[in-house]
């Protein structure tokens, strides 16, 4: 079990950028429009001192054609996404993987002035939610709070949300931490996922942010 998996992940992020993928349309021209994000990723220290590792590595890209005074152009953006997961203490169900944390990267995306990316334009909860709905058995409820930590040269805000998921046909209470912030031309946004009882985990979560490198 993993608390958000990570196609859930991929699938709500993509999703966005497709359907956003036509407001680029006022562009013209025959070549097609590439945009790449930098990868990010949780230094080794940090993996080490917090027990998490990593599970998968993947750049998912997003393509789009669309039309505009007879000309037909061809939107391509590369994303990335490195998610780590952990094993916690589950009480009678044993150990289970129930403890992870993402970190995407996407293009910002500009043309005349603006950044055209749904990852900048939604808020944390509209993000969240939208990832969640990929995911059976998981709901997100309200803010419960925000925390500001430092990373990559900068303060950053972090927002916590009570959320339930689906373990074993029983639903367990979690708490959802979304950090969202721009760095080199990219949208950079972590998430991570924790059942509530593991009050300690929400330290290691913000360790795991303050060391993303980008």
């Amino acid at each position: 079990m993993t608390m958000l998996t990570r196609r859930a992940m991929l699938g709500g992020v993509a999703a966005g950028l497709t359907a956003t993928a036509g407001c680029v349309g006022v562009l013209t021209g025959d070549e097609p429009l590439e945009f790449t994000a930098e990868p990010a990723s949780v230094g080794e220290s940090a993996l080490e001192s917090t027990g998490y590792e990593l599970v998968t590595e993947e750049s998912p890209s997003v393509n789009e054609e669309f039309t505009v005074a007879g000309q037909t152009r061809e939107v391509s953006v590369t994303n990335h996404l490195r998610a780590y997961e952990k094993d916690v203490d589950f009480g009678p169900l044993g150990s289970i993987r129930a403890a992870m944390f993402a970190v995407f990267t996407t293009p910002q995306i500009e043309f005349a002035g603006r950044t055209v990316n749904p990852v900048g334009e939604m808020s944390n909860r509209e993000l969240l939610r939208q990832l969640a709905s990929r995911y059976d058995g998981m709901s997100v409820g309200e803010s419960m709070s925000s925390t500001e930590v430092q990373t990559l040269g900068k303060t950053v805000t972090v927002d916590r949300y009570e959320a339930t998921t689906t373990v074993q046909n029983q639903d367990v209470p979690i708490y959802l931490l979304l950090a969202r912030f721009q760095h080199a031309g990219d949208f950079i946004v972590t998430v991570g996922g924790y059942p509530r009882r593991l009050t300690d985990e929400e330290s290691n979560q913000y360790t795991l942010i303050e060391s993303v490198q980008h």
